[in-house]
């Protein structure tokens, strides 16, 4: 009877601990989230690590990211990106079928090879690396806008990069970004960076023929709130753009 009643205890205790390091998780990722939306970038990524979760990890990666392309200086760029494709590789660890996980490693790689340079990068296997982590994260989450906007950009920075070459070894085709990005809106109309980055892709890709889909993109981002502070870095980075687009 004491043996069992000790078991028992064991067994409380260890889901009452497993309990109290989720709550605490739990609260790290929101405070985390509460420090994003306010700007204080670093400090978030900091938070968002305390917990030890993958989803933490993962936030980090995120969080890590923008700051390093909107807000760092320039000879900090690259090791945070080293540092945001670290904290993926940990939080890919913890939970490979996490799709949040599987688009922030795809994230942290897409940016360090654009900090190296996209045909050193597909020199070293990065942009096969990308795609299957985009590719899985679709399989988890058919519906997650952020892959579909990966995956557009991927065939984007291969065909701007590596031509035709590119599209014969990767399979990239123009095609796909539009489709991809269709895709990406379908499920996130209200989603700021989705509009911007389109946008951009659009003016790499087409400018000439399709400066008119950019600005739609662009107007469209203008008209959506910009309640945190990243998503007023979008609307300073949309109204940039339209500058450089010719008027109707």
């Amino acid at each position: 009877m004491i043996k069992i009643l000790y078991a028992s205890a064991i067994i409380i205790l260890f889901i009452s601990t497993a309990t109290f390091a989720r709550a605490g998780d739990a609260d790290s990722l929101a405070e985390a989230r509460r420090l994003f939306a306010a700007g204080d970038y670093l400090t978030a990524a900091d938070k968002a690590l305390a917990g030890g979760s993958a989803e933490g990890f993962a936030l980090a990666t995120q969080i890590t990211c923008y700051y390093s392309r909107y807000l760092a200086p320039e000879k900090d760029r690259l090791p945070l990106y080293e540092s945001a494709v670290e904290m993926a590789a940990t939080a890919l660890e913890l939970e490979p079928d996490n799709a949040f996980v599987r688009v922030q490693n795809a994230h942290a790689l897409g940016r360090y090879s654009q900090e190296i340079g996209i045909l050193e990068a597909i020199g070293e296997g990065l942009a096969k690396k990308v795609r299957e982590h985009i590719d899985e994260a679709l399989i988890i989450e058919p519906d997650n806008s952020a892959a579909h906007m990966l995956l557009a950009n991927w065939h984007a920075a291969i065909i701007n990069n590596a031509g035709f070459i590119g599209r014969m070894v990767y399979g990239a085709e123009k095609d796909e970004v539009f489709a991809h990005y269709a895709e990406a809106i379908r499920i996130a109309p209200a989603d700021v960076q989705v509009r911007v980055e389109y946008a951009r892709a659009i003016l790499d890709l087409d400018e000439d023929d399709r400066a008119g889909l950019a600005r739609e993109q662009l107007d469209a981002a203008f008209s959506l709130p910009a309640e945190t502070a990243f998503q007023k870095i979008l609307r300073s980075e949309a109204s940039e753009m339209l500058k450089g687009i010719p008027a109707k």
